[in-house]
């Protein structure tokens, strides 16, 4: 396990720039949504938040231990200026963050969905994107609820099936294809 330290962490009063503005979200509109210290269930409770309160999205951290593919967002809230740590199931976005088990990897953008398509360049861990599309939807899979199409994919081992997401790099503005298992997909976009 390693050690992330932000700026914020070290000049807490740093102000950060919103990534995006939104709203909370849940099956329950009664539901009472945790405010977390830290990107984990099992931090400090700052409060809680009800479904439709607007927030500002200011970070993104992968998800871990049992639901490594739930993404935590820092959030700000419009209201009060409270900021701390919330599922991100329980947040409205398609914004989220490139993800994969070596930090130093090199995600590839592809022109298609597909290996065999051309790269158009590469993206890093913790890159922000915007998912724009999945190739279509199936009701068979599990993943999130609803569906993606899976792009069967060939490797030594045999075959592999992989969803492809259509992402926009909010810094550089490319847009082109990626894997699925190098997003940590917002639940709610799904």
């Amino acid at each position: 396990m390693g050690l992330t330290l932000s700026i914020t962490s070290v000049f807490p009063g740093l102000a950060q720039t919103a990534i995006d503005e939104t709203i909370l979200v849940a099956n329950d509109p009664n539901s009472r949504i945790n405010l977390r210290s830290q990107p984990s269930v099992n931090s400090a409770s700052l409060g809680y938040s009800l479904p439709g309160d607007q927030v500002s999205l200011l970070d993104f951290n992968k998800g871990s231990g049992g639901q490594p593919r739930v993404p935590w967002i820092k959030v700000k809230f419009a209201k009060s200026g409270a900021i701390g740590w919330i599922r991100g199931d329980f947040v409205k976005t398609d914004i989220t963050i490139l993800t994969a088990n070596d930090p130093n990897s090199r995600i590839n953008l592809r022109k298609g969905p597909s290996i065999a398509s051309d790269s158009l360049g590469y993206g890093l861990v913790g890159d922000r994107i915007k998912v724009l599309a999945f190739p279509a939807r199936s009701p068979s899979c599990t993943v999130c609820g609803q569906g993606w199409e899976y792009v069967t994919m060939s490797n030594r081992t045999g075959s592999s099936r992989t969803p492809w997401i259509k992402v926009q790099f909010l810094e550089s503005q490319a847009i082109g294809w990626i894997r699925g298992d190098f997003v940590v997909v917002p639940l709610t976009y799904c």
